[in-house]
């Protein structure tokens, strides 16, 4: 996590020049930075360093530099600064130093100035910069130790808080995070984003329905929140078995986008399937076409959809068709099978079973179905056995495999006690 802050508010020490014309410059570049014209500052300030380097142009030059986001040169003019005088290097001078190190991601540099900030004392804002940069570093432990620190001497420094919430995440202290969020809730009740922050920890530890009033809270709230949001509370509420309220938040989510695609009306006609609203998931179905008409997911949740209201006929044809798209589509490919056994087409359904073990589909639930299949089928015996040793290798203390190789067994032997007739 990269922590990007633009320093605010740069106290500056108007430099006194040996002469007229070098008092005239710096006060036109002090001017300038106070105007809010950093590179006119920058071009005044390095002319007045020509003429006669010191301490406090140098600093000021750095500010500049800070101000325009140009970290390097900023480095190199406190730095100067510093060389040139020593004795004058307040922490403050060094502070500004390590924030510009940690702004081009040399954390180790930066850490090394901030510590020595801190044994002066007199900088209470120093251990916050150094929890970040040890955050950078992924030195979890210590960070967390500094914050807390920290937060002891000022408990409500918003900022310290969040980056102890995403500390004891990366230790994976959930219980932690959630009640440092829900403090931060307390001190600030209206940010909707510490709200989806909770209901992230809440999910991760496992705490769904808190989780989906948190998120149902932020939506009341904020009418604004963001479609990931809606995402995720939609997400819980398919955990928790409850589709119709899951296929509200992506609807939600939708009327939020520019620009929905293929995936976003997917997962909204899922919603309304599970929820059992046919005609509103095929609805989002067909705006899912328009979008990808090659999708084969189309196609096969269609196919759903006609089973589930007794249209075997269309049923098939949605399923060939997104076979056709999608080959290798084991969902599809054990849709059809178990259509196909559903009308006792036995023969097809084997095959499209066996496509599916082919295609990489090693379920018991699988294996299972492509046995009881090949069982309806006495011309196909040899091909059952193969079916059977294969699941047997992969299941091998599986009761129901046992029970299809007992009926296995029955069958072959009273096969053979027919042919002796």
């Amino acid at each position: 996590m990269v922590l990007r802050m633009i320093l605010m508010s740069i106290a500056i020490s108007l430099c006194v020049a040996s002469s007229a014309e070098s008092q005239s410059t710096v006060h036109l570049a002090n001017t300038a930075f106070e105007e809010g014209r950093y590179a006119d500052a920058v071009t005044y300030y390095r002319e007045a360093l020509s003429e006669e380097p010191t301490f406090a142009v140098n600093v000021n030059l750095g500010h500049a530099y800070t101000r325009l986001e140009r970290w390097t040169d900023a480095i190199a003019s406190y730095q100067a600064a510093i060389e040139l005088d020593p004795s004058s290097a307040s922490a403050d001078v060094w502070f500004f130093l390590g924030q510009a190190h940690y702004q081009i991601r040399q954390y180790d540099e930066a850490l090394d100035v901030l510590l020595e900030v801190a044994s002066s004392g007199t900088n209470g804002q120093v251990s916050l910069w150094i929890a970040r940069c040890l955050t950078e570093l992924e030195q979890w432990l210590r960070a967390k130790t500094v914050l807390l620190t920290h937060l002891g001497t000022y408990p409500k420094d918003l900022e310290a808080l969040e980056l102890l919430a995403h500390v004891l995440g990366q230790t994976n202290d959930w219980p932690g995070v959630i009640d440092v969020y829900r403090g931060l809730l307390a001190a600030d009740g209206d940010r909707t984003r510490y709200r989806i922050a909770l209901a992230n920890a809440l999910v991760i530890a496992e705490q769904n329905q808190e989780a989906i009033d948190t998120l149902e809270l932020a939506w009341r709230i904020d009418r604004s929140v963001t479609v990931q949001a809606n995402h995720l509370l939609a997400d819980l509420y398919l955990a928790e078995r409850m589709p119709y309220e899951a296929s509200q938040c992506y609807a939600r989510a939708i009327r939020q986008m520019d620009q929905p695609r293929a995936d976003d009306y997917f997962r909204l006609a899922t919603a309304y399937f599970q929820a059992r609203e046919f005609v509103s998931a095929t609805d989002a179905l067909n705006k899912m076409h328009e979008d990808d008409p090659m999708d084969s997911r189309v196609d096969l949740y269609l196919g759903h959809i006609a089973v589930e209201t007794d249209r075997l006929q269309e049923a098939e044809e949605h399923f060939g068709a997104a076979l056709a798209k999608a080959p290798a589509s084991t969902e599809t490919l054990l849709a059809l099978a178990r259509l196909e056994m559903q009308q006792q087409r036995c023969n097809e359904a084997a095959t499209h079973f066996a496509r599916a073990l082919q295609a990489g589909d090693k379920r018991l639930q699988v294996h299972y179905d492509h046995v009881l299949a090949l069982l309806h089928l006495p011309d196909r015996a040899r091909e059952t056995k193969t079916a059977l040793r294969n699941a047997l290798a992969l299941y091998p203390s599986e009761p129901r495999l046992q029970a299809l190789l007992d009926r296995y067994v029955r069958q072959r032997s009273s096969a053979r006690e027919g042919m002796r007739q």
